[in-house]
């Protein structure tokens, strides 16, 4: 069954394949994950928004020197305890909204993308509040019950979460210390949020991250989106950080699409982040 729930996710993709949207029925989690992880989840209120966390251990691990942030975790946090088939692994906390559905897309959109100019992204533009939120509540609040203060910390998005993600890491606060950009959506807003902070083919500022992981399908393509003049991709993005000096790798997945790096991207995340 959990199969053929990622192949739904492989066909349908999140908003850039050529078919409909993904299935809004979240993966459930398999037996084999469900034995091996310590699962809780609990509410957190903030910019009149509910929103639904989601936490995993190891069973009998209260150390950790590794925590993965994930965003999109309604959809995306049982995939990635169904991909772990390791010993050691991360304390894993999701964010995601107090909804039945694998995405709740007017949300993400207000919540992961940054402001912009143009009707066209008039339903976007929170990603300020959102990250003072994701900072300042919840790293707190995870800091304290874990005792992860000395911890590095971790942040993975795809598609407007990897836009977010390189928000996040523009941010440059220290916060995270690797970042894992999968799919983003550089459209948006044109590639103002890259264009801004880029000059000469490099970032404006040191970045302070230690690490940058950026991936993106071979196949992946969106009429009227990622083949407008002037918008940037994720191979130029690439680019800027090599050029830039940042410790990154850039991961090209042959023959995938928009939804089926899903998985591929989670089991990276896994490998880089063993505990």
């Amino acid at each position: 069954m959990v199969r053929a729930f990622k192949f739904l996710l492989f066909t349908l993709g999140v908003t850039q394949t050529l078919h409909a949207g993904p299935s809004q029925t979240p993966e459930p989690l398999s037996q084999k994950a469900a034995s091996k992880f310590e699962i809780s989840t609990f509410k957190m209120s903030a910019n009149d928004e509910i929103y639904k966390i989601f936490t995993a251990k190891l069973k009998g691990q209260n150390e950790f020197k590794n925590v993965l942030f994930l965003l999109d975790a309604n959809a995306q946090f049982n995939m990635l305890l169904n991909e772990f088939d390791g010993k050691t692994a991360p304390l894993i906390i999701g964010i995601g909204y107090d909804s039945d559905k694998s995405y709740e897309v007017e949300k993400r959109t207000r919540d992961l993308t940054p402001k912009a100019k143009g009707e066209e992204f008039s339903k976007g533009g929170g990603a300020d509040a959102f990250y003072h939120f994701l900072t300042k509540n919840l790293v707190s609040l995870i800091d304290e019950k874990f005792n992860v203060q000395n911890s590095q910390k971790s942040l993975y998005g795809h598609s407007f979460g990897g836009l977010f993600t390189l928000y996040a890491l523009l941010k440059n606060d220290g916060v995270f210390s690797n970042f894992f950009i999968a799919s983003p959506s550089l459209w948006w807003g044109e590639s103002e949020i890259l264009k801004q902070n880029v000059s000469e083919g490099k970032f404006k500022e040191k970045i302070r991250a230690k690490f940058v992981f950026l991936s993106v399908g071979e196949l992946e393509k969106r009429k009227g989106k990622t083949d407008k003049a002037g918008i940037l991709k994720a191979s130029d993005l690439a680019q800027i950080l090599k050029q830039s000096g940042v410790n990154s790798h850039f991961e090209l997945f042959k023959n995938e699409t928009h939804g089926s790096v899903i998985p591929l991207n989670l089991k990276e995340l896994l490998k880089y982040l063993k505990d």
